[in-house]
């Protein structure tokens, strides 16, 4: 007996951070265009594992939570002034939930990151947390309502609405 393949989806070009000064829960955070392009360089040397996509920073499972898909493919927009990435392997039925109960999202990072060679990472991206109520550091970011009105992606279909 075969496993049912799972329904996956890829959300292109969400971004992930922008350039400038934002109160962080960690305290205050004032990436560069250096530190974003150190991003893409570290990501796409593959320091790490891809970024992990999870609901919220501290979901309540902990370490259980499951993995949401990944990020990948990350890249500068605006001139270096924004960082974006696809969200990758996203189980459909959350996909189809982002853009209404997870609009926004916070990285999750790790500041001069040294690796086993001794190479220094100012910014290594290590997850991308989803958001719902809580709103985002980095204020200014497109929110996901957006990025699938833009794109087209089916996240944004409609749920069909039943009443009782």
């Amino acid at each position: 007996m075969t496993s049912p393949t799972p329904d996956l989806r890829t959300i292109p070009g969400v971004e992930l951070v922008r350039v400038g000064r934002w109160e962080a829960s960690t305290g205050e955070w004032s990436p560069t265009a250096d530190d974003l392009a150190a991003a893409v360089e570290a990501h796409r040397a593959g320091i790490l594992r891809k970024p992990v996509v999870h609901l919220g920073h501290d979901g309540p499972m902990g370490d259980a939570s499951p993995a949401l898909g990944y990020v990948d493919r990350l890249r500068l927009a605006d001139g270096g002034q924004t960082l974006l990435g696809d969200l990758v392997n996203v189980p459909a039925a959350v996909a189809k939930l982002l853009p209404h109960a997870y609009p926004d999202r916070s990285v999750e990072a790790l500041l001069g990151y040294e690796a086993p060679d001794g190479t220094t990472w100012p910014l290594v991206l290590t997850g991308l947390a989803l958001l719902g109520a809580a709103a985002p550091a980095v204020e200014t970011l497109r929110s996901l309502q957006d990025v699938a009105t833009l794109y087209g992606v089916p996240i944004a279909a409609s749920a069909r609405r039943v009443v009782l």
